[in-house]
């Protein structure tokens, strides 16, 4: 009881008189009184860089290291004294190895070429361009800069087209049903006079497709009737899109029940969807692009009684036709239809059919539409134009030289989407980084290459922020292996503390070692004026500072320790300074220390 006792009265002492002992502390620091001098090493962690606000974890450049480091010291190191150095190791950003840019052209760059589209003509050369186009938005390149010129080019025909409906059949002819070309005139029969296509009061839902849920549908089976339906033709070339509901009940050995026609009279079909039946209790749905042709059938079973939106195209240029067959509404047209065939081009399209036919299936068909785009099929909504025809996209590496802009070929290589595929990735990212993977393929690309060969490596990298882009390193072949450029390396500043100030002070201090000894014995043996020196150096191991004929006078000595500082530090820049410590005899054993400077490439005192 009584130490706690006596340690209560020291406290209420302390707070009765009010003093704090560390104040003393600090006052005495920054007083600059005589206190603790210290030598230190920092290595700064993640936390150091988070609060420099450096989230790359790296500084710049050496000029921000020294402006932002000295407060930082000041922070950490409050009871050090003047005398007292940190040595602070640092990441430092020094800059990628090459300048490179990605550049993806725009329409005013394809405009040049006299295209009003996003994307070269077909029967443009667009090389005739790029030079012209990378010239104008680089305006100051260097000497072995790099630009990745990205650009599309259609491959046959390509057009501007306003989307447009040409026929919207939501089947919405009263609350009677009955045989369908009774119901209404806007339907004719051209083949049949029995077996009829029925319409029915309740209709077909999917949701957020347009022509949905209004009016009734239509019931068709293995009848005889053929009908159809006319619309003003809105195209004379590209694609024709038709869609429509369907919900099949019966599926029989196959056969088509949905195609466009010319006018009536003509057998010159196109786009025919059939149906049939998979052998296990499902659907197969299949295309025949036009009269005559025997169909594709899809490999996907779908099932009964279920609604499903189907679209069929037909390109007149081509006559080939697709088949997608969807369980919601898609705003793009997908890259995978259910089933390609091709046929007799030429075709124009100005009616709908629906037909019942021998082992064909049952079913109801709702919300049919014929439009020139995908993206009208969709919506009712007012869209822009767009463009129709199919394009490739390209990708290819300018650089500066003394002549100007031309295409890379030597010392540069661009990964491709076959070599992605060959390492088992389809791009760089967060997770696949190119470190991983490159080194490995490079030797494998490349087995032949020579030591110390250098090669610029540009690739496609997706990041989460930035998306996809061109990056790219050097590489460079050392010991059998690729290895990468470092734009980040590892660098370190010495700080001296001087009138209560942390100043910038690249002193470093380095002790000789027995290889440093050997070293200068060797390289200067056979110099001029140094023989006998050097010859007592390598016997003893220290210099001789006695003088006469073997001992190392001050200006030998800077030499001596220049050799050393040379194979130690070869890049060391310029005003780099050192304090080397070296064993010497003056008659008894002991050391002494030089202070060096690197001036105009030379080590010389630093007086």
């Amino acid at each position: 009881m009584k130490k706690i006792f006596y340690l209560y009265t020291v406290l209420l002492g302390t707070i009765i008189v009010g003093c704090n002992p560390m104040e003393d502390i600090y006052d005495d620091a920054n007083a600059n009184n005589p206190g603790v001098v210290e030598e230190v090493k920092l290595t700064l962690s993640d936390d150091d860089y988070d609060e420099l606000d450096l989230s790359f974890g790296s500084f710049s450049s050496l000029d921000d290291a020294k402006s932002m480091l000295p407060d930082y010291l000041s922070e950490l190191y409050p009871y050090l004294s003047n005398g007292s150095s940190v040595t602070v190791d640092f990441r430092l950003y020094i800059g990628s190895a090459f300048w490179l840019r990605d550049y993806s052209l725009k329409q005013e760059d394809y405009a040049l070429s006299g295209s009003d589209l996003l994307g070269f003509q077909s029967d443009a050369t667009p090389e005739d361009y790029l030079v012209d186009i990378i010239s104008d938005n680089y305006s100051s390149p260097n000497e072995g800069d790099y630009v990745a010129a990205s650009y599309f080019q259609y491959t046959g025909s390509a057009y501007k087209v306003t989307p447009t409906i040409s026929l919207e059949e939501n089947f919405d002819y009263g609350s009677a049903a009955g045989d369908l070309t009774t119901i209404t005139s806007d339907w004719t029969a051209h083949s049949g006079t029995s077996g009829f296509v029925v319409y029915n009061t309740s209709s077909l839902e999917m949701t957020d497709y347009p022509s949905t849920n209004i009016g009734g549908a239509i019931a068709f089976g293995s009848g005889f009737e053929d009908v159809n339906t006319s619309f003003t033709s809105i195209i004379e070339t590209g694609t024709v899109y038709a869609s429509a509901l369907i919900n099949l009940s019966e599926v029989g050995d196959g056969t088509y029940f949905f195609h466009l026609m010319e006018e009536d009279g003509s057998f010159n079909y196109s786009a025919r969807v059939g149906a049939k039946s998979d052998g296990s209790g499902n659907v197969l749905f299949g295309i025949g692009a036009s009269s005559f042709n025997s169909p594709t059938w899809g490999s996907t079973p779908f099932d009964l009684n279920t609604t499903y939106l189907i679209v069929a195209t037909y390109d007149i240029a081509t006559g080939t036709s697709n088949l997608y067959v969807l369980t919601s509404p898609e705003a793009t047209e997908p890259t995978t239809p259910e089933a390609t065939n091709t046929g007799f081009a030429g075709n124009t399209a100005n009616r709908i059919a629906i037909r019942q036919g021998t082992n064909g299936p049952t079913g109801t068909i709702d919300g049919i539409r014929v439009a020139n785009t995908w993206s009208a099929i969709m919506t009712n909504d007012v869209l822009d134009d767009e463009t129709v025809g199919s394009t490739t996209s390209n990708k290819v590496i300018y650089t500066f030289t003394e002549d100007g802009w031309e295409i890379a070929t030597d010392g540069v290589y661009l990964v491709s989407d076959e070599d992605f595929a060959s390492m088992g990735i389809e791009t760089f990212g967060s997770s696949t980084q190119p470190d991983g993977y490159l080194p490995t393929f490079l030797n494998l690309k490349f087995p032949y290459a020579q030591e110390g060969e250098e090669l610029n490596v540009l690739y496609s990298y997706v990041s989460s922020s930035s998306g996809a882009q061109t990056r790219g390193n050097l590489y460079t072949k050392i010991e059998g292996e690729w290895v990468a450029y470092e734009s980040t390396i590892d660098s370190k500043l010495q700080f001296g503390l001087e009138s209560g100030v942390w100043v910038p002070d690249n002193t470093i201090r380095y002790t000789f070692t027995s290889d440093d000894y050997t070293l200068v014995g060797e390289t200067l043996l056979n110099v001029s004026g140094f023989e006998n020196a050097a010859g007592n150096l390598s016997s003893f191991g220290n210099f001789n500072r006695t003088g006469g004929n073997s001992g190392w006078t001050d200006k030998q000595m800077i030499t001596a320790i220049g050799v050393v500082l040379d194979s130690l530090d070869p890049s060391a820049a310029e005003d780099q300074k050192y304090i080397v410590t070296v064993d010497i005899y003056n008659g008894s054993n002991g050391v002494e220390d030089f202070n060096l400077i690197k001036t105009g490439g030379e080590w010389v005192v630093n007086e």
